[in-house]
């Protein structure tokens, strides 16, 4: 499918900051990479922050409807299996994505959205941990979403994938439904 100059902007602009990041990223190197003038790219997007959220936003939406199947699991033990798979999993499906996150950890735009997503996926986990009969559901939700956070982490700075899996089995093993 041929792409339109705006998504091969905002697709040049995902490598370029997950690669660079994105305040060593120049709004004119984007230009370059796609093929277009800076101008396109200030007409499409009105500031570099513009594009970055655009990107973040569309990334979001992205990740949203792959985890979709994994956070609607009904079954308590299972949909904690699918939370501390989600690093893994999504990880895998956008790469680029996910560097990109990790090098805007401390940026408003990235950290807002991030939020917002994690934030249903905690509300879910406290629902889980209720179910289970732990006494202490939303402290035990909160500490998985750090885990999460940390896998996540782990698993875009180690190369070793058979390490990671064995840490995620060995975490998974520790939530048996046993409260």
């Amino acid at each position: 499918m041929l792409k339109t100059k705006k998504e091969m902007i905002l697709e040049t602009a995902l490598t370029l900051f997950a690669d660079k990041g994105y305040e060593a990223t120049p709004t004119s190197l984007i230009a370059k990479a796609a093929g277009v003038s800076e101008g396109l790219v200030f007409k499409h997007y009105i500031s570099k922050e513009n594009l970055l959220e655009s990107i973040v936003k569309a990334g979001y939406r992205r990740v949203t409807d792959k985890s979709k199947s994994m956070v609607e699991e009904k079954d308590p033990v299972r949909f904690i299996y699918n939370v501390l798979d989600m690093p893994l999993k999504l990880v895998e499906d956008e790469p680029k994505f996910w560097r990109m996150q990790f090098r805007l950890v401390d940026e408003e735009i990235a950290q807002k959205h991030h939020l917002r997503y994690s934030h249903s996926v905690t509300q879910k986990l406290v629902e889980a941990f209720r179910q289970l009969g732990y006494k202490e559901p939303d402290l035990e939700a909160e500490v998985l979403m750090l885990l999460v956070e940390s896998l996540w982490r782990a698993y875009l700075t180690n190369e070793d994938q058979a390490h990671f899996v064995k840490m995620l089995d060995l975490i998974k093993k520790k939530y048996r439904g046993n409260g």
